[in-house]
């Protein structure tokens, strides 16, 4: 079935061969099946570099389909770079603005991801961009937020918020006006052309002491809205939720810490909350930024605000390296297929993972040929069958790989029978030096 060139086999390679041709014929007289993508992943949009200089090589993104384990998305690259222009060596720009810290991407109800972001440490601008797909970014704007003559040394941690309720969007930042506090403010937009004015004599919120990093969620179960922040009262770094009756607010915050210190579940210093549901679970993901890692707490009790309900999943997850990012829902239907981490096990080129891929995989496995090599370490082995039933039950589910194993007639092989079957093709690799 699948022809190749290959030099004369060892009687164990030779017994391998035609074990492989079985199944392989088996799998040929197999019907098929067709197994549906599951309708939403989780993406992770983060910027990485240290403070102040991050965020110069673009914005980052990692995909999930359980919002736990994420894996990079374009092969690691950033998947969104600004325009040149907006640096400081342009003629045309002055300042530095061309950073993409703290990156919020939400998808619209018009069919786009839309994304905001830090485009500068010391700026009075957001930047601004939009997608189909994650992969091809268009109407790049930085958005004057403060006119000239307010005196403002930050417009920091822009998040993304649909207010279907009054159908806006919802764009939160934290700003430190004349030197102050930190306060949160807010503009609404319906068409990112026109912008609602941001009032310096009216914050979104403010408890009272510094308070950045706010992310808004619709906590439809208790017909209320929750907002995670950044909480700086008493000197602390930690975060909490607040709630409210409609996304303008007014915001409740004497809930208890969630994580970070004086917690009973996070003792190092966070920013950058991310709160997300996912099925009947809400996660918050943060940045642990003294201790430099990503962490995520997850609640399934019915009062998410409830801190005690909280619990640690950091040690459970596979979180990216980065700095301050968003996790938001994906319809999978309009990624970008060769952008996504599973587009690798895509062997036959279909822009989908199917049976055909596995036998692509199956009939070149514990060879040197490139076609199954996920790793790209010169070699098929059990660490790229590992990576391929992830890539395959990342992109169908969970049980997925399972179910086209059966539909195939073809078993999946345990680590021993691929290292047992591996050691005449290395040995033979060592007669051949």
């Amino acid at each position: 079935m699948f022809a190749a060139t290959r030099h004369a086999d060892s009687p164990n390679q030779t017994r391998y061969r035609c074990g492989l041709a079985f199944v392989l014929m088996a799998a040929a007289l197999a019907p098929g099946v067709a197994v549906a993508a599951n309708g939403t992943g989780q993406v992770f949009a983060y910027f990485q570099g240290p403070w102040p200089t991050g965020g110069h090589s673009g914005v980052y993104m990692s995909y999930s389909s359980d919002g736990l384990n994420f894996q990079p998305m374009n092969n690691g690259d950033p998947v969104y770079v600004p325009p040149e222009a907006w640096g400081p060596g342009s003629s045309t720009n002055t300042i530095d603005e061309d950073q993409t810290r703290d990156p919020s991407v939400l998808y619209g109800p018009d069919g786009y991801f839309h994304m905001v972001w830090t485009s500068g440490i010391s700026t009075r601008s957001i930047g601004y961009a939009k997608s189909a797909d994650l992969k091809t970014w268009t109407d790049e704007q930085l958005i004057d937020i403060w006119s000239p003559s307010t005196v403002v040394d930050h417009t920091w941690a822009p998040e993304l918020f649909y207010d279907a309720a009054n159908s806006q969007y919802q764009i939160i930042f934290a700003s430190n006006l004349n030197g102050g506090d930190h306060k949160l403010y807010s503009i609404t937009t319906s068409d990112f052309s026109s912008f609602s004015t941001a009032d310096p004599n009216n914050p979104y919120f403010y408890n009272g002491a510094t308070i950045i990093d706010a992310m808004i969620a619709e906590d439809s179960a208790n017909n209320r809205y929750l907002m995670a922040v950044k909480d700086e009262q008493n000197g602390a770094k930690n975060i909490r939720l607040a709630t409210a009756p409609t996304a303008q607010g007014p915001w409740t915050t004497d809930n208890p810490v969630i994580v970070g210190p004086g917690s009973a579940i996070e003792g190092n210093v966070t920013e950058g909350p991310s709160l997300l549901k996912v099925d009947d679970t809400w996660l918050l993901y943060y940045d642990a930024y003294g201790a430099g890692y990503f962490g995520v707490a997850a609640t399934s009790d019915a009062d998410p605000a409830n801190a005690a309900s909280w619990v640690n999943l950091t040690g459970d997850a596979n979180l990216p390296d980065g700095h301050h990012g968003t996790v938001f829902n994906a319809p999978n239907s309009v990624l970008s297929f060769d952008f996504l981490p599973y587009s690798r096990s895509d062997l036959n080129g279909d822009q989908d993972l199917t049976p055909d891929d596995w036998l692509l995989f199956l009939g070149n496995h514990l060879t040197t040929t490139s076609i199954g090599d996920l790793d790209a370490d010169g070699d098929n082995d059990f660490d790229d069958f590992r990576l391929f039933k992830t890539d395959y039950e990342t992109f169908h589910g969970s049980g997925a790989f399972a179910s086209m194993l059966a539909s195939v007639a073809a078993p999946e092989p345990s680590a021993a029978l691929l290292a047992l079957m591996g050691v005449p093709v290395v040995l033979g690799r060592r007669r051949g030096k």
